[in-house]
């Protein structure tokens, strides 16, 4: 029968017929489109139905249920733990961010659990810990200078914020990236945060020696701006080699000017 008139017929096997669909009921029926012998058949299969016994399960059969029951939720649950495991494993190790999030997840973990340790255990456990997150921060920051993308360069600057004067490798790879990224926006992140330590003697030195490695003249007036606020007079000699470079623009060459009047 087919599903336009499966509602009629439920209704009429129900008795839940209003005057008005039981015309078109009947009407149906004249035309050949509801079959009234399988709608006796299905009032008398019902009828069986309503007059047969439950059945009480028995031990044996409440035992087969159960077993059955928890032989399903284990293999589904198997299956939901394997398909969480094959959607989180490349989000946690696909990406940089992924894997430093989950290395500070276990050494938090780490943290948490060393709580329970006293005295003098417990702090040697935490400042291990603090030393293991150091590296590991510094591993995915140097990883990060690493990308394509200029993006995760940025990002990887950001990271080192924290470990900069206080970390050689850090310091010289920041250096590496002002003076050698193919991105101005990556060079100047890095000349941002290295300003903040310029009171460090061999931070300042480098910037000085920066100033000489810049082709880009937004990084030149930067590094110019930078060094008449730290009032740096060995950087002028730097400042009048670009002046008198003959591919400088001119503008640029004034702002220079400009800046080594303010330092001298």
């Amino acid at each position: 029968m087919e599903e336009q008139y499966m509602s009629l017929i439920t209704d009429y096997i129900d008795g839940n017929l209003s005057e008005e669909r039981k015309r078109e009921f009947d009407a149906y029926v004249e035309e050949g489109h509801i079959d009234m012998e399988e709608i006796k058949a299905i009032i008398a299969l019902q009828g069986r139905i309503e007059r047969t016994e439950q059945p009480i399960p028995g031990a044996a059969m409440s035992e087969a249920f159960y077993t059955m029951l928890n032989n399903v939720k284990e293999t589904d649950s198997k299956k939901e733990v394997s398909f969480k495991l094959e959607q989180l494993w490349p989000m946690l190790f696909g990406t940089n961010m992924g894997r430093l999030a989950f290395g500070m997840v276990l050494l938090i973990v780490g943290v948490v659990v060393g709580r329970g340790v006293t005295g003098i255990t417990y702090k040697n456990q935490l400042s291990e810990l603090s030393t293991q997150m150091t590296d590991m921060k510094e591993m995915m920051m140097m990883s990060m200078l690493e990308e394509e993308s200029v993006t995760q360069r940025l990002k990887g600057v950001q990271m080192s914020s924290e470990l900069v004067s206080s970390n050689k490798e850090v310091t010289d790879a920041m250096f590496l990236t002002l003076n050698s990224d193919e991105s101005t926006n990556v060079r100047m992140a890095a000349l941002n945060l290295l300003a903040q330590y310029a009171n460090d003697p061999n931070i300042r030195e480098g910037l000085i020696n920066s100033i000489a490695k810049q082709e880009s003249p937004l990084m030149q007036i930067a590094l110019a701006e930078l060094m008449v606020e730290l009032q740096e007079s060995k950087s002028v000699d730097e400042f009048k080699n670009i002046i008198e470079g003959e591919y400088t623009p001119e503008e640029v060459k004034t702002t220079l000017r400009e800046s080594i009047d303010k330092i001298m």
